[in-house]
């Protein structure tokens, strides 16, 4: 589980943003305007505080690093970095949607 949290973490966001606003713009759902972000924004930052955390709580582990290091901490830290990224990439199109169509 610690090597795959974060990602498990980046696929929640990724799932819960994009149905959101597909959500918003259903035809049941439609308003005027664009989707809301504001919710859309609470999630990602929920979503980047906890990759964040996950990588700063095993960069102490890898500080101190050597050849008896674990694979499973350098692949728990690379996921993290790896869901952190994905989360501020996966997360563009939100803002650059310019509403329902």
């Amino acid at each position: 589980m610690r090597g795959t949290l974060p990602l498990l973490v980046w696929a929640a966001h990724f799932a819960a943003c994009y149905v959101f606003v597909a959500a918003q713009c259903s035809p049941l759902g439609y308003e005027a305007g664009d989707p809301q972000r504001w919710p859309l924004v609470v999630i990602t930052a929920v979503a980047l505080a906890v990759c964040g955390w996950l990588l700063w709580s095993w960069r102490a582990t890898l500080r101190h690093a050597d050849e008896r290091t674990p694979l499973l901490d350098w692949a728990a830290a690379g996921t993290a970095l790896l869901a952190f990224i994905g989360t501020v990439w996966t997360s563009v199109p939100m803002w650059l949607v310019e509403g329902c169509k």
